[in-house]
């Protein structure tokens, strides 16, 4: 980002010079964050710090101070995030460094998004927003699902709830393909008791022509395993 923006200064600087050799360049007042889209793992039920560089087009004596905006299309919730509400460069430089955390708040398995602006005011010009995507990570804990299907997986639908009903991940009948052998799914979830229901359309389970089965496992341990012998569906319930 750095490079572009001294790219944009020289590309203004060449437009001045072919107009009037005799004036002097005035590098325009810009700011910019370093970086437009980055990742942000957090533990399960932890929170993390985030630097994100802030680059000025000029340079000037005293520090400048800048006002941060949480934008509208942030979906992390309010308590799972801290941002300073303004970014300082310091004088005699043009980049300065914004420091924010974000938490594990209701991140789910998809994560959520938190966006940020810079306030352009008066013949201050700003870059694009910066979007962050907020995600869990569980490094040797994570919660799996193993599937070793009989052939005809088409007929396979499966979801996972947690300990209030809530629909954690659904997978509806004839979402597999027949021929499809087996299945892996890894999730970051917090400790609980959640309830795993698995169904079979035609009413055989995991039984024709090879005999299948599900692993339920967390952190490498085996929690449950489901024979394919389960006629039209079966549910269990695992807590860790």
């Amino acid at each position: 980002m750095k490079k572009y923006l001294l790219l944009f200064i020289a590309a203004i600087s060449l437009t001045f010079a072919g107009c009037d050799h005799e004036s002097d360049f005035t590098p325009p007042n810009y700011v910019t964050f370093a970086e437009n889209s980055a990742r942000i793992g957090v533990d399960i039920d932890g929170s993390t710090t985030y630097d994100v560089m802030v680059y000025t087009a000029n340079e000037v004596s005293e520090d400048r101070t800048f006002n941060v905006n949480v934008a509208g299309a942030t979906t992390l919730a309010a308590a799972g995030y801290n941002v300073p509400e303004t970014v300082t460069v310091p004088g005699g430089t043009n980049e300065g460094m914004l420091s924010f955390t974000v938490s594990d708040e209701d991140l789910g398995l998809l994560g959520k998004s938190l966006v940020l602006s810079l306030d352009s005011t008066g013949d201050l010009s700003t870059g694009d927003n910066a979007s962050f995507s907020v995600f869990r990570t569980c490094e040797g804990t994570e919660f799996e699902i193993d599937f070793a299907f009989d052939g005809y997986a088409s007929e396979t639908g499966w979801k996972l709830t947690d300990s209030e009903g809530n629909v954690i991940v659904e997978v509806a009948q004839g979402t597999y393909d027949d021929g499809t052998s087996s299945d892996n799914r890894s999730y970051c979830l917090g400790s609980g008791t959640y309830t795993f229901e698995i169904t079979d359309s035609y009413g055989d389970g995991l039984t024709y022509p090879n005999m299948g089965s599900v692993t339920i496992s967390y952190a490498g341990t085996v929690l449950e395993t489901i024979d394919g012998d389960f006629g039209g569906g079966t549910s269990v319930d695992v807590t860790f």
